[in-house]
């Protein structure tokens, strides 16, 4: 019977050879020079797709603006065709002074009735519907609404009759906002939002 003492073993232990030390040991766990690699690894592969990333939170932020905008007078010509008022959207693009790249929605019970001033606040009446300002930039910066294109200074209007047609006059109804473009500062991408006079159809372009 051979009875294994410590100095023995020590000594064999000494005698392994190098490939199964280095196997040894390498059971053990992730070694510091593969640690570092898998974290450098990890930074260089998030900082590529960051840019990325961004290109299409911006480019989102981009089409729901575009979005909202033409929502908002589609809904103004839906809740004309069911109330049988007249709606209209009011809006000032961003040479528009105090209430540039803002727009609100606007209603009245009939012709004969005055529109709201821009003054007026927020209401809802028998005869006139005032709604809150919308300043498209709050919501999604670097958003601009622009009609320069047109021709016109700000204030611009889109206005629809109980039919869904284009209201008149078409200076309260239907003044510098088609095309409507929304542009975006940082790259210069531009949307049109347009008018058909004949049926008050909203379209992007």
């Amino acid at each position: 019977m051979v009875v294994q003492t410590s100095s023995m073993r020590t000594e064999l232990g000494h005698r392994m050879p190098m490939r199964e030390r280095i196997r040894h040991l390498g059971n053990q766990g992730v070694t510091a020079i593969e640690l570092v690699g898998a974290v450098a690894l990890t930074v260089i592969l998030v900082g590529a797709g960051i840019p990325v990333m961004m290109t299409s939170v911006e480019s989102a932020r981009f089409s729901a603006a575009v979005r909202q905008v033409a929502g908002d007078m589609r809904l103004a010509r839906s809740k004309a065709v069911t109330t049988r008022w007249e709606y209209r959207i009011r809006g000032r693009d961003r040479r528009g002074g105090a209430n540039a790249n803002r727009y609100r929605v606007e209603g009245r019970r009939m012709p004969a009735i005055a529109w709201p001033a821009e003054a007026d606040t927020p209401q809802q009446s028998a005869n006139l519907f005032v709604g809150p300002w919308i300043y498209l930039a709050a919501s999604y910066p670097g958003i601009q609404i622009d009609n320069s294109g047109t021709g016109s200074d700000p204030p611009f209007y889109a206005g629809f009759d109980s039919s869904g047609k284009i209201c008149t006059p078409l200076t309260q109804c239907f003044d510098g906002v088609s095309p409507l473009m929304i542009t975006k500062d940082s790259t210069g991408q531009t949307r049109q939002i347009s008018i058909a006079p004949a049926t008050g159809y909203v379209r992007v372009q």
